[in-house]
């Protein structure tokens, strides 16, 4: 089956130059500085062998799963008076009863975090004289709550029984040759490369790895650690985190022998000294050390590597409290001004680069919502919802779990010429782009798909231009300009027209230059020649990744326009994308490992959005 995508051409930017010392002016800049890949990344690895050529590729040393134990102890702390609130009190006893009864099964036995749920579900217990549902019990639970209860049950994977100084915990292993998809190995080899095109070619490329945006942020270390030396680098993991950052906020050196306290508040993560014990050795070494080792230790790197999951928390592990840069931001800063560094994310490792000052606005980072939410209800500047508050109640602000939420403050600030939005067709995202950018005053959005890549290089030579982009991988960048849209109304009742978009494929470039931003289509992209004109339509455009299918159907024909709604309970929009006489679409086919690949890219797709009735 063909997968399809599209791309964009020329928009007016404004933005501002990097600045270079006088030592630095002969260096050479890295032809990329940022790689922002959108998440959604298939990567082999000995837990993750559906993404894998073979599943036996890995020795049984390696860790496959998970391992989970319900033993009296893990059963007591998962009890615990000081985390259930009082009007969740029988959700608590019902989850202890259940786990109660599968410990009657199971003893001392450890299992699997797959089949821990699926026992869990299958159980119907009696309580207090009713009936219990397994099943209703675990769907009660809100993220925070299941994860406080997975966490106490834990336990480290081991090669044999019990853990000793020599018989380590197993590790998980990546392996980028048996990766199935090559879209997701060539992003992880082009940072590579990158990072060696700082290193030159007599050393290998070092990169750091940080995994604060982990609600767990040493589940991933050994992962990432293991994946980017198997495609060349020297590898080292960076252990901020929130919590370090939140250890030194205190001002008390001696707080970093708390940072069990700082991860459950910081993060919601617990135990991780019985899971991970060599990891919290080095990240208590590493917090004791504090910021000039930090600093230090980036200084030596070529490439920084951000992960994905929570980009607040990431924010939290590098700006202080008061919203200024930390020793280790500022050193980041400053190395990537100067073409020293590279600097890549996926995920919520590239919706937190947003931030700085562009065109005299502040650029937010977005941090919660669905396009739904977000038409109906608008931007709040406050902090994200918790994932599943609507089900404890413990949404703040008056907030539910999928509004839309921003930091106006930005986030990072290394990416500083629009909003960043990521998962991004594959979750119907363009709504609250869209939503966020007017509500904001913002001019620019950027939305890159799953396993796609946007490059990002700094220009130095008055001959240069200042930044160019380009995509890679398997989909494309959405990109939406502000600069002609008009407004009326407020709140649901919004009303917007004269949304200029444009989508970005594989192949394709930007540059901005003189406050103008100018594109050019991969060289093996045509205008279509498919003269249909069909009637476009789709009843739930921001469901899934209905909006690009029905904008790539727009670009293919000689449709002039599509029709879209978002409504619920008699609630929501009815979106219009059309062509006026400045449209252009180009597409073109690319072949990778054997699957030919089809391509629509467009610029200066117009979108209209009103409440529908």
């Amino acid at each position: 089956m063909k997968k399809i995508t599209a791309c964009l051409s020329a928009i007016l930017v404004a933005m501002p130059v990097f600045t270079l010392s006088a030592n630095d002016e002969n260096k050479t800049m890295p032809e990329y500085s940022m790689l922002l890949m959108g998440g959604g990344l298939a990567t082999c690895s000995s837990t993750s062998s559906r993404h894998c050529v073979s599943d036996e590729i890995f020795s049984a040393a390696a860790k496959k799963h998970s391992q989970f134990q319900l033993s009296t102890e893990h059963l007591q702390a998962i009890n615990s008076a000081g985390f259930w609130s009082d009007d969740r009190i029988i959700e608590q006893q019902q989850t202890l009863a259940v786990l109660e009864f599968l410990r009657g099964q199971l003893g001392n036995d450890t299992v699997s975090e797959r089949e821990l749920l699926r026992l869990w579900r299958s159980a119907e217990i009696e309580v207090d004289g009713i009936w219990v549902s397994g099943r209703n019990v675990y769907a009660g639970l809100s993220s925070r709550e299941l994860s406080f209860v997975l966490d106490q049950l834990e336990v480290p994977v081991t090669n044999s029984n019990g853990a000793s100084r020599n018989n380590p915990r197993s590790r998980e292993f990546a392996d980028l040759a048996n990766t199935k998809n090559s879209f997701t190995v060539e992003l992880h080899q082009k940072f590579v490369a990158m990072a060696q095109q700082v290193a030159g070619d007599k050393r290998k490329p070092r990169i750091l790895v940080v995994t604060a945006s982990s609600r767990d942020p040493f589940a991933a270390v050994d992962f990432y650690t293991n994946l980017f030396a198997e495609a060349g680098a020297d590898v080292s993991w960076l252990p901020i985190s929130a919590a370090y950052q939140a250890a030194w906020q205190t001002g008390d050196k001696n707080s970093c022998a708390e940072l069990d306290k700082h991860l459950a508040e910081q993060h919601g993560s617990y135990q991780r000294q019985r899971v991970y014990p060599d990891l919290m050795a080095q990240k208590t070494d590493f917090c004791q050390a504090g910021s000039k080792a930090a600093v230090a230790q980036i200084r030596r790197s070529d490439g920084i590597f951000f992960n994905g999951g929570d980009q607040s928390l990431t924010l939290r592990a590098l700006r202080l409290e008061d919203g200024s840069a930390s020793a280790e931001l500022q050193q980041i800063e400053r190395m990537l001004e100067a073409g020293q560094i590279v600097v890549a994310g996926t995920s919520a490792g590239t919706a937190v680069m947003s931030g700085g000052s562009f065109n005299g606005q502040r650029t937010p980072m977005i941090t919660n919502g669905d396009s739904f939410n977000a038409m109906q209800f608008g931007a709040f500047d406050l902090p994200a919802p918790a994932v599943g508050c609507d089900k404890d109640q413990s949404c703040s602000n008056g907030l539910a779990e999928n509004h839309l939420t921003y930091n106006g403050g930005g986030g990072l600030g290394l990416f500083r010429w629009g909003v960043l939005d990521t998962h991004f067709s594959e979750r119907g995202r363009q709504g609250r782009l869209i939503r966020l950018l007017h509500d904001t005053q913002s001019r620019f959005g950027f939305g890159i798909d799953e396993n796609t890549g946007l490059l990002v290089g700094f220009g130095r030579a008055e001959a240069e231009p200042d930044v160019r982009m380009a995509v890679m991988g398997e989909a494309g960048v959405y990109v939406v300009d502000m600069n002609s849209a008009n407004s009326s109304g407020e709140g649901s009742a919004l009303n917007l027209r004269n949304v200029v978009t444009h989508y970005l494929t594989r192949g394709d470039e930007m540059e901005l230059n003189a406050n103008q931003l100018r594109s050019r289509f991969a060289d093996w992209k045509f205008a279509p020649n498919n003269l249909a004109q069909p009637l476009l339509t789709s009843g739930d455009i921001f469901e899934r990744d209905n909006y690009k299918q029905l904008t790539h159907l727009l670009c293919m024909t000689q449709a002039r326009q599509a029709e879209g709604r978002a409504v619920k309970v008699g609630q929501g929009y009815a979106v219009t994308v059309y062509k006026d006489h400045s449209s252009y679409t180009r597409q073109g086919s690319f072949r990778q490992q054997g699957e030919e690949i089809a391509y629509c890219s467009y610029r200066n797709m117009m979108v209209d959005l009103q409440p529908a009735n």
